[in-house]
């Protein structure tokens, strides 16, 4: 049985986050969706241990990424965790219909293949106006790629993420989505101010590895918005920790995306 530990007093609980409850839309924007990421990380700070993360949490973290699941409209991945591991993006039963499957890419390389229990109307592709017609070819067959508004600096397309996300909201009626990484995606969101809540499962494990392949939840330098992370509840089961903040932050007038390969 997992028990909450803040706020005061403890006691015991039978979802963990099963209180949690998410806004039709972006706090400071409501032509943009709620987003919320989901990540679980070691002591050391690591969230992949051979360049998959699957290993690291428990059956009591893989059941609340079901329970937040079931909470939004999508699920977002970015392409490098489909090229790390497998992965599925539905909340296995807990929501009908399951929520959207959405990828974010530049270059349409990746193996979609790798992508399990993918439905074609309920699977989207956000890529750049650049990126190779073979490949957006091949995965039109499985999914609908979606061509976004694109930035170019130093001959590198990068998507331009508030504009995918207000059409996320406009044309599929995306109003909460659940990003669950990696490093790079967690920091071109929370970068231009599109993220406004953050749960975090902290594993009782020690992983170590090279500067090379270990790195946190966002990777990528120090973002130039102000990013005010509140604490709103603790939980604990067998030793992992779960924690939920609420991100407050102003929109920046100019966004700084990122190329998401």
């Amino acid at each position: 049985m997992a028990s909450r530990l803040y706020p005061l007093p403890s006691e015991e609980v039978h979802e963990i986050h099963g209180d949690a409850a998410f806004s039709d839309s972006h706090p400071e924007d409501p032509s943009l969706p709620y987003l919320a990421i989901n990540m679980v990380m070691s002591l050391d700070g690591k969230v992949s241990a051979g360049g998959k993360s699957g290993s690291i949490g428990s059956p009591s973290d893989r059941e609340t990424m079901r329970i937040l699941r079931s909470k939004a409209d999508a699920v977002m991945i970015g392409a490098g965790t489909l090229r790390a591991e497998k992965a599925s993006l539905t909340s296995e039963g807990r929501r009908d219909p399951e929520p959207l499957a959405i990828l974010v890419s530049s270059t349409l390389d990746f193996p979609i293949r790798n992508l399990l229990h993918a439905v074609k109307e309920r699977t989207i592709i956000l890529t750049s106006e650049s990126a190779g017609n073979q490949n957006c070819g091949m995965l039109g067959e499985h999914a609908e790629v979606v061509r976004c508004k694109t930035n170019h600096s130093q001959g590198i397309a990068s998507i331009d993420l508030a504009e995918a996300l207000r059409n996320l909201k406009g044309a599929w009626g995306v109003n909460r989505i659940l990003l669950e990484g990696g490093p790079t995606l967690n920091h071109g969101l929370i970068s231009d101010g599109l993220v406004s809540e953050l749960f975090l499962t902290i594993s009782p494990k020690i992983l170590g590895g090279t500067s090379n392949e270990s790195i946190g939840i966002v990777n990528g330098q120090t973002p130039d918005i102000g990013v005010d992370p509140k604490l709103v509840s603790i939980h604990e089961s067998i030793g992992e920790v779960f924690l939920r903040h609420k991100i407050s932050n102003a929109l920046l007038p100019t966004l700084n995306p990122l190329s998401f390969r």
